[in-house]
């Protein structure tokens, strides 16, 4: 797992000022790779890579990497977990490798497929950049980003030339893209606690959608989506095998690993459950890391402990309170790439991951999505034969009765009942700030609503197929890519750690995705179909439980800090004169959720740490471009 960095100039000519720029997102990017820095240029691009080695820790693994000839290049940020059978298949075709890595398969297998084939056969997760130049004049570079974004890309179109990284702040560290915020962010950050893709925070800058590709050929670019949640790949659709057994594969595959690997485990079932398989692979003990707190009613502590024991891991703790919380700040918001209400969970137990001397750690991020685990999934199948019929109401009716509940409930959301699309279902769940609060938070409320979700969705025929289908599609599109994976991505790099999800293997998500949703929700237990895919591995007290999502005492945490963070979010070009006293009056009088507040404090922490990513880019080393072997 890696960063990597590059620009493209299409029809004109690479030049040192160009290489500069992506020395200096390299340099920006160095947590992500400390074991290695190379780069490989042209007249058409130049790609950088910064290395963290995983597998095959020799130097032959280097990036960027090339074909036997020199004239196929690739920059990558992945893992590629079915690269043994790839490889098999391509030596047999008459490729020659020249290292034991899994990114070598991206070269060979590009020659092989073309892109498209290429895409379709990887199970994993990356990010990565190929550049072909086997024709002189008709040289084509690609983006290329995961089914699922597990591994994040941003690009941006400057001067007749194209730049991309890992990560925005490096970016803004290449001295091409201007630190500009976005005018609409702040709205949609607001709205929904992150920035939906393909906007970023950043004017002019855009994520890699999932599941899709950038062509760049000359004066063209086409955008391609390669793979949905709907689609019907016969390539890697297996009927006869069972969810229990592709996810024991699943799993299994997860585990390569030439470097010290561990398991983040919660206490719940999705982390659970990686302990169970993985241990029954593990050559070793497995190390298992937890985050505990001396609050009971949030820490999950004895749940991990359980499992732990009944595994006989080697379990590592690291305990959290309030005082840990405000010292690690700074630090937090140092590695927060892209403003969201997330990731500092994940930030503490990546940072005892790497004190443990682990360098890859499994998470169970995804088993909510792909297993129906979260509340509201069960909410939203009883509400479907409701929805269709409430949403034929006269919109004057809609108006009315939502005016209504908000009125009684005191819960703005609510609001999004007037319209109810998908979308703005999702939103009542989803959602953080009503935009009627959001209007009255921003100092530009023309932005508000300019950032729609990235997918709309009509509520069908108010089937529990239908209404579901949107939220779980919506689920991934959004909470899970642009907020989940964008922060577990930032706070586990910033340690040089690579986190894994094995729930977000493809074949395991496309097999329980097919399955009727019956099989997905009971009354009594969360996430039947796992369950019965564990069979008893699991001891009752740690499924026989409410579910209890893997978060911080943030409301205590913020209480025993209040000053301090208050005045931290304090933003006069961001927020309306007296918005944020408003905002941590009603948490503190216990009518808001301490998420409200604090997207205010990470915002603004965010804004400054741009505007100190700016003046300080890095000085840029002399690095002698690698040549094509």
């Amino acid at each position: 797992m890696c960063g990597i960095a590059g620009l493209i100039r299409p029809q004109g000519r690479i030049d040192e000022e160009d290489r500069a720029a992506v020395l200096r997102m390299l340099q920006a990017e160095a947590h992500r790779g400390p074991d290695g820095e190379h780069l490989l240029k042209n007249d058409i691009v130049c790609l950088g890579h910064r290395r963290l080695a995983i597998i095959d820790l020799s130097d032959r693994g280097r990036q960027p990497m090339t074909n036997e000839a020199g004239n196929v290049w690739v920059s990558a940020n992945a893992e590629i977990y079915n690269f043994r059978e790839l490889k098999s298949e391509l030596e047999s075709s008459g490729h020659a490798f020249a290292s034991g890595t899994d990114v070598e398969v991206l070269v060979h297998g590009y020659e092989e497929w073309g892109i498209d084939g290429l895409v379709l056969r990887l199970r994993g997760m990356f990010a990565f950049a190929l550049h072909d130049a086997r024709r002189s004049g008709r040289e084509k570079s690609y983006l290329v980003r995961d089914r699922f974004g597990i591994k994040p890309l941003y690009y941006a179109r400057r001067s007749a030339a194209l730049v991309f990284a890992s990560e925005l702040t490096a970016l803004v560290a290449s001295r091409v893209v201007a630190p500009e915020l976005d005018p609409r962010a702040l709205a949609s950050f607001l709205e929904l606690g992150s920035i939906p893709g393909p906007n970023t925070a950043l004017k002019g800058v855009e994520t890699l959608h999932a599941a899709h590709y950038l062509e760049i050929s000359g004066e063209c670019t086409s955008l391609v989506r390669y793979w949905s949640l709907d689609s019907d790949d016969d390539t890697t659709r297996d009927d006869s095998t069972t969810i229990s057994e592709i996810l024991a594969e699943s799993v299994r595959l997860h585990l390569v690993s030439d470097v010290p690997l561990g398991v983040f485990s919660s206490g719940g079932i999705d982390s659970a459950t990686l302990v169970a398989l993985a241990s029954a692979d593990a050559e070793a003990p497995l190390t298992t890391l937890s985050v505990v707190f001396d609050d009971i009613r949030v820490s999950e502590a004895r749940y991990a402990r359980m499992i732990a024991e009944r595994y006989r891991t080697d379990h590592r703790e690291v305990s959290v309170d309030a005082n840990d919380f405000l010292e690690t700040l700074p630090r937090v918001f140092d590695a927060m790439d892209s403003p969201t209400v997330d990731g500092v969970n994940t930030y503490f137990v990546s940072r005892a991951a790497k004190q443990a001397g682990l360098t890859v750690v499994l998470t169970g991020l995804g088993g909510d999505e792909v297993f129906l685990g979260y509340p509201h999934h069960k909410t939203l199948s009883r509400l479907a034969p409701y929805a269709s019929a409430f949403a034929r109401l006269p919109r004057s009716v809609r108006v009315a009765l939502a005016a209504a509940a908000r009125s009684l409930s005191g819960k703005d959301r609510l609001d999004y009942l007037a319209e109810p699309s998908a979308p703005n279902v999702y939103r009542m769940f989803r959602g953080l700030f009503s935009p009627r609060q959001v209007a009255g938070l921003v100092n530009d409320p023309d932005s508000v609503g300019a950032m729609p979700s990235t997918q709309s969705a009509s509520l069908g025929d108010g089937s529990s197929r239908d209404l579901l289908d949107s939220a779980v599609r919506l689920e991934f599109e959004h909470y899970l890519q642009n907020q989940l994976l964008r922060d577990t991505d930032a706070m586990s790099m910033v340690h040089s750690i690579e986190a894994r999800v094995p729930f977000l293997d493809h074949r395991l998500v496309e097999a329980v995705y097919r399955l009727p949703h019956a099989s997905k929700l009971a009354h009594s237990v969360n996430k039947p179909l796992l369950l019965e895919a564990l069979a008893d591995r699991l001891p009752r007290e740690v499924w026989d439980r409410p579910k209890q999502g893997f978060t911080f005492p943030f409301r205590r945490f913020l209480l025993a800090h209040r000053a301090e963070l208050r005045d931290r979010a304090q933003n006069e070009d961001l927020f309306r004169p007296g918005a944020v006293d408003g905002v941590w009056n009603e948490f503190e009088s216990g009518r808001a959720h301490w998420s409200r507040p604090w997207a205010l404090v990470a915002f603004s922490a965010w804004v400054e740490r741009l505007q100190g990513v700016a003046a300080k880019s890095p000085e840029v080393p002399v690095l002698a471009a690698t040549p094509p072997r």
